[in-house]
Parts: structure tokens; sequence; C-alpha cells
């Protein structure tokens, strides 16, 4: 392998696969070497030995309340955003976080959050694992099952939501299937319900459609399980899978050479997990058109920000998520959220300069005295620029970036000799770091 192993592929990989960089992390991962951090990384090992457990939520606490509601979506949306800070294993949340959009389930329609949260552990526990098991258990979902009506599916009364989505959105894409595939396969899908009221998910023979139909060129008395198996046999399954995964990981304009290299790795491997840790020795992985290429979601923002800052997570901090334009477990519809330029419109960028704002001024003086946020030579103004974009994760700033934070830190810490001023000038370059474009980036 010809890529070197330096904090810059360090810091590219930990943006890539979790939440933004802590220095720890950085200098463990250095030591460990790529091979052992991204082995760590896709079987779900801590990085860090002796790494301090997440709190549950009956544990966690947040804003001065002395108890979350499980019931409540606010505090469940806290809570995993707490995850996504504090996970040993953040490729754990962040592939959760890809399945919750691949899968995309809203709270506006499901109206239960214990639900949502559900199928969040669902997520979790299969966020490394095997595709196709997860597939399977998704359709029998209770979340799912309200958010696309599969108890409306029933035989002789078929409803098409969930049939069309499982190809559509799940695994084929728009173009590799017919409206009479739809059909045949929302006939399979029949017989499956969900109860509210004892909260069980239960197969009705009775009310499922056991006549003969076609799928996909295949023809039987299918059933759900033989839908899953079907469209487990087109070519297009892995290609579209292979796809979200490296818009979603390496590069939202992937050749067709490596989304055919990852479609034969889904292809052979058991786990998604071993496809990513390929996806993550590789060189094109780390290639310099690939680094700072992907526009941070505001669950990267945000979730990067409190964990480079070592801040407490409030329910502010979730709610400042919804205004950039990503509201956990509240996904825009069945498609999930667009990502890309989409994050970057004018009123989400102000949301992003308005937390960047608020993180600033949750910082005191005490924290940013420490000798983590004071460079050795104190005296260049460049020094400074480069730490408070080291410690937010950012390895490279372009020269009119430079130029910007060398001017302020020269102006308002430099040069200044009353203390609170020289806060008011750190804190004012930590927020310069935050809105700065390769803050957005990843």
């Amino acid at each position: 392998m010809g890529v070197q192993w330096t904090s810059k592929e360090v810091v590219h990989l930990l943006l890539r696969a979790g939440f933004g960089v802590a220095k720890e992390e950085v200098a463990t991962c250095l030591a460990l070497g790529r091979e052992e951090t991204v082995r760590r990384l896709v079987t779900g090992e801590a990085l860090i030995d002796k790494a301090p457990k997440l709190a549950s939520f009956d544990q966690f606490h947040a804003d001065g309340k002395k108890a979350l509601d499980p019931l409540l979506l606010v505090d469940q949306q806290m809570y995993w955003l707490y995850r996504m800070v504090n996970s040993p294993t953040p490729l754990i949340e962040k592939m959760t976080l890809f399945w919750h959009g691949h899968f995309a389930t809203a709270n506006y329609k499901v109206k239960d959050a214990s639900l949502m949260v559900k199928q969040n552990e669902l997520f979790r526990q299969y966020a490394l694992g095997n595709f196709k098991e997860l597939l399977i258990e998704i359709g029998k979902d209770p979340a799912m099952m309200i958010w696309l009506d599969v108890n409306q599916n029933k035989k002789g009364k078929p409803n098409e939501n969930y049939a069309r989505e499982v190809m559509e959105l799940f695994t084929l894409g728009i173009g590799h299937y017919t409206e009479m595939d739809v059909k045949e396969s929302a006939r399979a899908f029949t017989g499956w319900t969900y109860n509210k009221n004892d909260h069980k998910v239960n197969y009705n023979a009775k009310q499922h459609d056991n006549d003969a139909k076609t799928l996909l060129g295949e023809s039987g008395k299918l059933d759900a399980d033989d839908v899953i198996d079907i469209l487990f046999h087109q070519q297009a399954l892995p290609t579209f899978l292979a796809t979200k995964l490296l818009n979603y990981f390496a590069s939202d304009t992937p050749s067709d050479r490596w989304i055919q290299t990852i479609a034969g790795l889904l292809t052979q491997k058991n786990t998604v997990g071993e496809v990513l840790q390929a996806l993550f020795l590789s060189d094109e992985f780390y290639a310099e058109t690939n680094r700072m290429s992907l526009i941070k979601t505001p669950a990267d923002y945000v979730a990067g920000i409190l964990k480079c800052c070592e801040l407490s997570v409030a329910k502010g901090h979730a709610q400042a998520m919804r205004k950039m334009g990503q509201e956990l477990f509240v996904p825009p519809d069945v498609a999930g959220w667009r990502g890309g330029a989409s994050w970057l419109t004018t009123n989400c960028l102000l949301a992003r300069y308005q937390f960047a704002e608020g993180i600033a001024k949750q910082m005191n003086g005490q924290q940013l005295n420490t000798s983590a946020f004071k460079p050795n030579q104190v005296e260049s103004p460049m020094e400074w620029a480069k730490l408070y974009a080291e410690l937010m994760g950012i390895s490279d700033l372009s020269e009119q970036t430079q130029a910007s934070l060398r001017a302020y830190a020269d102006d308002t810490i430099v040069h200044t000799t009353q203390t609170k001023q020289k806060l008011t000038g750190l804190r004012g370059l930590l927020q310069l770091v935050l809105i700065s474009p390769e803050a957005q980036m990843k």
C-alpha cells in the first residue's frame, strides 16, 4: 500500500467513519497503524483501550434534568447525539445514521418515539452486519410498518407503498423494476400486521395472497421471504448499495470502476463491515481528490464540534441540527435527506454560523487558557490559526482562510495584553475557524 499513515490520513478516516476527532484518538490511531485502526472500527471494538462506557438512557443527564423522558422525541434526539459524540465505536453510530437515512422513517407519521428508538436499535444491531438480514427485519419493524401502511396491505386489496420503496429506495433504484413488479411484490407481502394495542407484529395466513405471482422474471406462490431472495438475485442491488456507501463515505462522484469494485465486495462478503474494511484500507479512499470533498451533514458538524470542544450535549444542540436541515428521527420523506449541497442553503448555513457563535460563547476562559489551546509559539498568529484548526479536525486551510485567521489572531490575541479582550479574541478565533469553508467539509 502506497499511502502513508500520518495524522492527515487518520483525521480523514475518523471524519468519514465517525463524528469529529479527539486529539487522543488521533494519537492512538497513529500508534495502532492503519490496519489495526480499521479493524477496530469495523469490528465495533473501542479505538481507545479502556475508553469510558456510554451512559444508558436512564443514566444520561442533560440540561439540568434529573431524568430524560423516553417518550419525548427531543430527549431521544439528545441521547442519540450524545452517543454520536461519545461512542467508543464511532463507525457503528455512523452506520446507524446511514441506515436511518436509507430506510427513512419519520416520527411525524409514526407518532411514537419508543417505536422510532426500537427501529434505531435495529439499525445499530445490524449496523455493520448482513444487509439481507437487515432487509428482512425492517419489513417486520413496527415503525416501518406504520410509515409505509403495511397494515393496509391485504389479500384482494394490496397496498403498494412498502413494495415500491423496497425496490426503489432500499435495493434496486428506479429503472430496475416495472409497475407490475410493484403490484406482484405487494401481493407477496400481504399477511403481515402490527397491532398498536398489544405492540405485536403478527402474520395472518388468511390475509396472505397465496396465488401464483411473477416478480422480476421469477414465478411461484411468492411470500415476503421469496421477494427478498429475488431482489438479491438482481445485479442492480449490489451496484445500488455500493453507490450509496461510496457517496456516504468516500465521494459524491465515484467512478464506475470503484462502484463495481465495492459492488463485487458486497456480493462476496457476508457483512457490510467487511466491505467497509476493504474500502478504508484502499489507497483510493485516501486519494487527495477525495479528501475534504464531502460536505458535512449537520450530525457531522454538531457532534464533531461538541467532541472537539469537549462540551456536554444539550437540547439546544439537537434543535440546532433541525435548523441545519437534519432532525433525528424525522427525515423529510421516504427518500431521506438529500445531502450534498442541500446542507448549505442560505438558511442551513446561517444555522451553522449561529451554532458556531453559540459554541464559542460556551467556551470559558478556563478551557481556552489551557495548554491544549495554546501554541508553542504564542507570538506567532499563524501558529494560533493552525492550532485551532487542528483542534477542530481540520488538516488543511486554504491560503485565503489562513490569511483571515492570521490577521484576526494578530490583532486580537498576539497583540492584546488585557485578559478580558484576549478571551474575546480566543472565542472569536474559534468561531471563525468553525464557520470557515474548511470546517464545513470532511
